[in-house]
């Protein structure tokens, strides 16, 4: 690497350094303004561990802050250091001295490559690891928030609803189990699920099964009851969770969102494709978003930086404008992938034109 080469690169990483921790201690800070009341709303915790546990809320949130900001501002640090470089005319020294603008873009699309394989790493490891924390709500800090489950439909099209589940204990409480084929009823006081087995023990189970009576007398079907302590229900609590809360889908690996779209009777499957097809192009929307906004500032003659800076927010923000409508109109399986592609295909070759007409 050349000196100049140095230069951009130390400034790049220190700029989106600094960027990155203002903007997340600016998230945290409007965050914590907005939603104090609901952290404080048990009023038998002690304060030191309503402090502990906002500590904790906001500490496993990082990850997560991190792969909201990272792309945005990795754009925003590039058009810093070149924009520092135009107002100072350093662009023109160097222009005069023979080098090429689009040389500048180098170091930065370097770094660049480094950021983003942070951003996987932290996306495809790091977030799954937390995602138990991540989903939690404000007013539910220590995970324990109790809800129900309703209509969630497994693999051998059995539905189950449950008033109250607690997903640390694996328990269902007031439980109904329908069985459409089979035409039953299981009701049960709770559940419990065996995870070694495999299976929900049942507290006071019992399947109750229509049938037709064989003597044909009786106005209509008779209803047999039968009294089971187990239930082959192919659910695990994670599999419920994943059904009642579509955020935990958004923070599953690639890999466990491929395993997910694998079930059957997925009733959020297209939504979960269209997640599984946005973690394969963030990476290029990222660069894509880089590549945009750069050559504003490449520029040969001494410029207004506010007017360049003006300039890439409107290109980056119809940028923006074009990838947030396409991802949330997909209401079809079959379209996922195309939706999930067309800020690619409309702004990738702008990217790249923009870049390469730089004039030197």
């Amino acid at each position: 690497m050349s000196i100049i080469d140095r230069y951009v690169a130390r400034t790049f990483l220190s700029g989106f350094v600094i960027l990155m921790l203002v903007g997340i201690g600016l998230y945290v800070l409007t965050d914590l303004l907005v939603n104090i009341d609901e952290f404080t709303e048990d009023e038998s915790l002690p304060f030191w561990e309503v402090l502990a546990l906002m500590g904790d809320y906001y500490l496993c949130n990082l990850p997560l802050y991190y792969s909201q900001l990272g792309g945005p501002l990795m754009a925003i640090a590039a058009a810093f250091t070149l924009g520092v470089m135009l107002r100072n005319n350093e662009l023109t020294v160097l222009v005069a001295a023979g080098m090429p603008l689009q040389r500048l873009a180098v170091p930065i699309v370097a770094c660049s490559v480094l950021l983003v394989g942070v951003w996987m790493a932290n996306r495809e490891l790091l977030l799954p690891e937390l995602a138990h924390k991540i989903a939690r709500k404000h007013d539910d800090i220590i995970g324990q928030r109790i809800r129900g489950v309703h209509c969630a439909r497994d693999n051998d099209n059995a539905i189950l609803t449950a008033n109250s589940f607690f997903p640390r204990e694996g328990r269902l409480e007031n439980l109904l189990i329908i069985e459409p084929d089979a035409q039953a009823l299981i009701e049960a006081d709770a559940a419990v699920y065996n995870e070694q087995r495999g299976v929900w023990e049942l507290e006071r189970g019992v399947r109750r099964t229509m049938y037709a009576p064989s003597d044909g007398e009786g106005l209509g079907p008779a209803i047999q009851p039968e009294y089971i302590d187990e239930y082959d229900f192919s659910l695990t609590p994670d599999d419920l969770i994943l059904r009642r809360d579509s955020q935990w889908a958004d923070l599953l690996s690639l890999h466990q969102l491929n395993a997910l779209l694998q079930s059957r009777n997925l009733v959020n499957r297209p939504m979960i494709d269209m997640s599984r097809h946005i973690r394969l192009t963030q990476p290029l929307l990222q660069w894509i978003l880089l590549l945009l906004a750069l050559p504003f500032f490449l520029v040969r003659e001494p410029t207004n930086v506010m007017a360049a800076g003006g300039k890439a927010l409107l290109l980056t923000g119809a940028f923006f404008v074009v990838a947030f409508i396409a991802q949330s109109v997909v209401k079809e399986e079959a379209f996922a992938a195309l939706v999930a592609w067309i800020p690619i295909l409309l702004f990738g070759p702008l990217a790249v034109l923009q870049l390469a007409n730089v004039r030197t």
